[in-house]
C-alpha cells in the first residue's frame, strides 16, 4: 500500500511551541476556543498607516504598529460556549509581527454569521491579496432543509476590520456540500484559479482546481488536483487544501494542505502535507508532495476538554518574509500556534 512520502523538511515551531491566540474568557463569542487562522502579510509603511487608522485600537497601539515595516493581519476562527450542544464560529482579527509576535487584538468578532447562507457559522477563512483588496473565502455553514449545507463564500476588505460580504460563490461545485477554498493571487492561464475540496460526489474529500474570467462571476471546476494516499496506520484519509498557494517562480507554486486521518476506533489524526503544483500545458499538476508535520506537543495533541478535538493541525494561511516561510496554524482546534519552514529547508524539497 502506497504511504505519504516523509520530507526532509525541518519545521521549527515558532516562540518555543508557545501560544500565539488563545481564548479570552470575558469575551463571549470567544471565550472557548480560537483557531485555523487565515493570515496576510502587509508591507510598506504607508500602507500600514492607511490601515492601522481604520482600526479601533487605542492611540497608543496605533502609534506602535504605524512604526512597522511589516505587519501580519491574522483572521482566525473563534467560537464561545455552546448552546443546544453547538457554537456558531465568528471571525476575529489579531496583529502580529512577520515573526508571528502577538502585537495588537480587536475585543469584537470583524465577520459574523448573520447570513441565511451562513447562520451557524463563519469557517475556516482564507486570504488572498487582489489588487488593492483582499479578497477571503471563507466556509459558510448555514441551515437548511432536509440538512444544513456547507459551501464557499466570499468577502472582501481594504482594511481587515470592514468586510463586505459578496454571497455565495457561482458554480456547481457550490451546489453540493464544499469547503476548504483558497484562491491564487494572480491569474494564472489568463483566469483567476481557486482550490476546493468537494465533500461529496466523484472524487470527494480530495483537492480540486476550478478557474474563471471573474472572482465575483461564474466557475467551472476542471477536476481533481490530489488526492489522498491511504496509510496503513488508519481505516481512511481524506485532503483538504490548506494556505493560499505561494508563486516560487513564474509556473510553479508552493502549497500548504491538510491530511485527515480516521482510525479503526474512530480516532481522528489531521497532519500536514507539502506539495509543489506546476501550470503547464494549459492544466495544474503536482509535482513533489509528502507529509511535513504531525501532532507531537501538548498543545497539538491534546484541545479543548469539552470538545474532545485532539491530535490535530490545521493550516489557512502562509506567506514568505526574508526568504523564509511562516505559517500559523491550529493545535487540536483550541489554539493558534507559530511555525517557520527555513529558506535552505524548502530548496532542499524543491531540489529533490
Amino acid at each position: 500500500m502506497n504511504t505519504w512520502p516523509e520530507t526532509p523538511i525541518r519545521v521549527e515551531r515558532l516562540h518555543g511551541g508557545k501560544l500565539i491566540l488563545e481564548r479570552i474568557p470575558s469575551h463571549p463569542w470567544e471565550s472557548k476556543v480560537t483557531f485555523n487562522p487565515a493570515c496576510a502579510l502587509v508591507s510598506g509603511r504607508e500602507t500600514i498607516v492607511t490601515i492601522i487608522e481604520k482600526t479601533p485600537f487605542d492611540r497608543r497601539t496605533k502609534e506602535t504598529l504605524a512604526k512597522r515595516e511589516a505587519l501580519v493581519f491574522l483572521l482566525y476562527r473563534a467560537q464561545g460556549a455552546t448552546s443546544a450542544g453547538f457554537a456558531r464560529s465568528s471571525l476575529g482579527l489579531a496583529v502580529l509581527s512577520p515573526g508571528l509576535e502577538l502585537l495588537a487584538r480587536q475585543s469584537e468578532p470583524v465577520v459574523l454569521p448573520d447570513q441565511p447562507y451562513d447562520d451557524l457559522g463563519v469557517e475556516d477563512g482564507r486570504i488572498t491579496k487582489v489588487g488593492d483588496r483582499y479578497i477571503l473565502f471563507y466556509t459558510a455553514y448555514g441551515s437548511g432543509t432536509p440538512k444544513n449545507r456547507i459551501r464557499i463564500a466570499i468577502a472582501s476588505t481594504r482594511d481587515f476590520v470592514r468586510w463586505k460580504k459578496h454571497g455565495l460563490l457561482r458554480g456547481a461545485f457550490n451546489t453540493i456540500d464544499n469547503k476548504n477554498a483558497m484562491l491564487f493571487e494572480h491569474p494564472i492561464g489568463g483566469k483567476h484559479v481557486m482550490l476546493h475540496r468537494p465533500m461529496e460526489g466523484e472524487n470527494a474529500m480530495s483537492i480540486h482546481w476550478a478557474e474563471s474570467d471573474d472572482i465575483f462571476g461564474e466557475w467551472k471546476t476542471r477536476g481533481v488536483l490530489l488526492k489522498p494516499i491511504p496509510s496503513p496506520e488508519f481505516a481512511d484519509t481524506w485532503i483538504g487544501g490548506g494556505a493560499p498557494p505561494l508563486q516560487i517562480s513564474d509556473n510553479r507554486y508552493l502549497m500548504l494542505y491538510h491530511i485527515g486521518n480516521r482510525g479503526t476506533d474512530a480516532t481522528k489524526e489531521y497532519d500536514l502535507g507539502i506539495a509543489e503544483a506546476e501550470w503547464k500545458s494549459g492544466s495544474l499538476s503536482i509535482g513533489r508532495n509528502g507529509l511535513l508535520m504531525r501532532p507531537e506537543t501538548q498543545t497539538e495533541t491534546r484541545g479543548d476538554a469539552d470538545l474532545g478535538v485532539n491530535n490535530v493541525l490545521f493550516v489557512c494561511g502562509a506567506y514568505f518574509y526574508d526568504g523564509d516561510l511562516y505559517f500559523p496554524y491550529a493545535g487540536a482546534d483550541s489554539v493558534v500556534l507559530g511555525g517557520k519552514i527555513p529558506r535552505t529547508e524548502l530548496d532542499r524539497f524543491l531540489a529533490r
